[in-house]
């Protein structure tokens, strides 16, 4: 059984929230200084958001809600780009239009959807599952929290051209170390898009989610004497890395093959984009 909602959808989206007697599923495109208060959720429940770095900067997401929910015990995961509004509780589910904040429970026209049927409720919850690959700590919440900025009106879209981005090529010398995998951006990148220098005392762990496929993995930053290196699992010669920053030592990537349809753009982008740091060998650039 559904029914639609129109009128005041967060009225019964809160209410089967704080009436769940078991852990809820929800994934929420943006979830703002209300969003803890909109969403009471019980210890142990997911919640899959859009914490990148742009929706905090545009202060659509909003760290410190994320916090106090963090402290109830719900498990906060990220999800760049992400725009879904599912909700699973005990034995209703939504499926809408509706971000928890301020804006979508007083000002904005929402039309949700309440289910009821235990086959939806179910794929509500798998889907919410898949989602749950990358989960925020306390310390990258608090990280996040020192990026936000109070929202601009009318905000700002949020796409992927949003994110600071890193093209390069793949070249035959990262076919080097125990994967074979091991792409050396020269120091130029390292500083501009990664923030990492040789004498940083400390490399750290990279999670990195392939746009592809999905897959998240954490790969170690290795100093090696004159290149630190890291491994990309598909790199392959002749190919183009791009990757996005989209959190604090988080960041997106795809591998694009010479037979890839877009590869003759990003080559041509590589070739003809001024780069001042570049002075020799593989190109790249940081945008």
């Amino acid at each position: 059984m559904s029914n639609l909602i129109t009128q005041s959808p967060w009225g019964l989206i809160s209410a089967a929230a704080r009436q769940a007697k078991k852990p809820s599923h929800v994934a929420v495109a943006y979830l703002g200084q209300s969003g803890d208060r909109l969403l009471p959720l019980l210890k142990g429940s997911r919640l899959v958001v859009d914490a990148s770095l742009p929706a905090v900067r545009a202060g659509i997401t909003y760290p410190g809600a994320l916090q106090k929910l963090q402290k109830r015990g719900v498990r906060i995961f990220v999800a760049p780009l992400l725009h879904s509004k599912v909700f699973a509780f005990d034995q209703v589910g939504f499926v809408g239009s509706t971000n928890a904040s301020t804006r979508s429970q007083l000002y904005l026209l929402e039309a949700t959807l309440s289910v009821t049927d235990a086959p939806t409720l179910k794929d509500i919850r798998n889907y919410v599952s898949g989602l749950c690959v990358d989960e925020l700590s306390v310390h990258d919440l608090a990280w996040l929290a020192s990026q936000y900025k109070p929202p601009v009106f009318p905000l700002p879209s949020i796409s992927a051209v949003c994110y600071s981005r890193l093209l390069i090529q793949i070249v035959n010398s990262d076919q080097q170390g125990y994967s074979g995998h091991q792409v050396q951006p020269p120091s130029g990148a390292w500083g501009s898009f990664f923030q990492l220098t040789m004498q940083t005392p400390i490399l750290p762990t990279l999670r990195l989610r392939n746009v592809d496929n999905g897959m998240v993995i954490d790969r170690q930053v290795v100093r090696h004497t004159l290149v630190m290196t890291v491994d990309i699992p598909e790199a392959a010669p002749g190919a183009i890395l791009e990757m996005w920053e989209v959190g604090k030592n988080r960041y997106d990537y795809r591998v694009v093959v010479p037979t890839a349809a877009d590869f003759g753009k990003l080559d041509k982008e590589l070739h003809q984009t001024t780069n001042s740091l570049w002075h020799s060998g593989r190109l790249w650039i940081v945008t």
